[in-house]
């Protein structure tokens, strides 16, 4: 009885993933198509962006199908041989992909730090060909930790706890260190003379202030999405039970909603990439209407 109700919940979970995926693709696919369509958007942090869009249409993409794809089998197969290929391929390319994503917004978080904090300086500091090599050095190095377990699974293990443990971590003492100092500009603009220097100085400091609070808002997305997951992982990481089964796979579920909702929270606070996006969304309408 009780593995029939755990085979239920597995095959419900593959209903879910079913149109989570669909979303995911569709929605990255428009943000990157939108970037791609209006110049003006291109900087650092949208190249940033596309990193991050890149890597979460390749979740829906490839992930999702392998982790749909595990489960069916995980069921279905007798081999067990087969099974347990088939899962290493999928803990491969799910770590891959989604510890690329996971380090992504590690790094946008520490981009608007460096914005709010050296505002000056960040133009020299935060280039477009700096952010494509830090981004080149992420898929690299993601890739060979997600195939450490081809040569010890423990190693497998490690860096999934390491990175997603780091990445947390990271963005975490990013975004507390800009709320300090959003506070203290928010104190001294308080205080300034309203002259017209001082106009220009508080209306950058503002838009530098939405930004990181939209960086704010991915990073909430993303430590509801992966903490859940990180917990049950190392709970879990001793037990192959049905029930670990069960557990993991449904953390993993609500860690690919991440990559669903980053395009949602682009088009809800970037007003730039929303207009492109809705009239895509809109062209798309009136050609299926045809």
């Amino acid at each position: 009885m009780k593995d029939d109700v755990q085979r239920v919940i597995l095959l419900t979970n593959v209903a879910v993933n079913i149109p989570l995926a669909l979303t995911s693709v569709i929605g990255n696919s428009m943000v990157l198509h939108a970037i791609r369509k209006t110049p003006s958007l291109r900087s650092p942090l949208t190249f940033l962006i596309c990193g991050l869009a890149l890597s979460d249409l390749a979740v829906g993409t490839l992930v999702q199908p392998f982790f749909i794809a595990d489960i069916l089998v995980q069921l279905y197969v007798q081999s067990q041989g087969f099974k347990h290929t088939f899962r290493r391929c999928y803990n491969t390319i799910g770590f891959y992909l989604c510890g690329v994503s996971l380090c992504t917004i590690a790094c946008i978080s520490i981009d608007r730090l460096i914005a709010v904090q050296k505002p000056l300086r960040y133009p020299s500091i935060v280039t477009t060909y700096r952010i494509s090599r830090l981004l080149l050095a992420i898929w690299s190095i993601c890739l060979l930790l997600a195939s450490s377990q081809f040569w010890e699974e423990r190693l497998l293990f490690a860096s999934i706890a390491s990175v997603v443990s780091i990445s947390l971590s990271a963005s975490t003492i990013s975004h507390v260190k800009m709320y300090k100092i959003v506070r203290r500009h928010q104190a001294e603009i308080g205080v300034q003379l309203q002259a017209v220097e001082n106009r220009l100085t508080i209306i950058n400091m503002k838009r530098l202030h939405k930004s990181a609070f939209n960086a704010f808002i991915v990073f909430v997305v993303l430590f509801v999405c992966y903490f859940p997951y990180l917990v049950v992982y190392i709970a879990t990481s001793s037990s192959r039970n049905n029930s670990a089964t069960v557990a993991r796979s449904l953390s993993s579920t609500v860690v690919f909603t991440n990559s669903a909702l980053n395009p949602i929270v682009y088009c809800w606070r970037l007003r730039k990439i929303r207009k492109v996006v809705l009239r895509i969304f809109y062209d798309m309408c009136r050609v299926i209407k045809r």
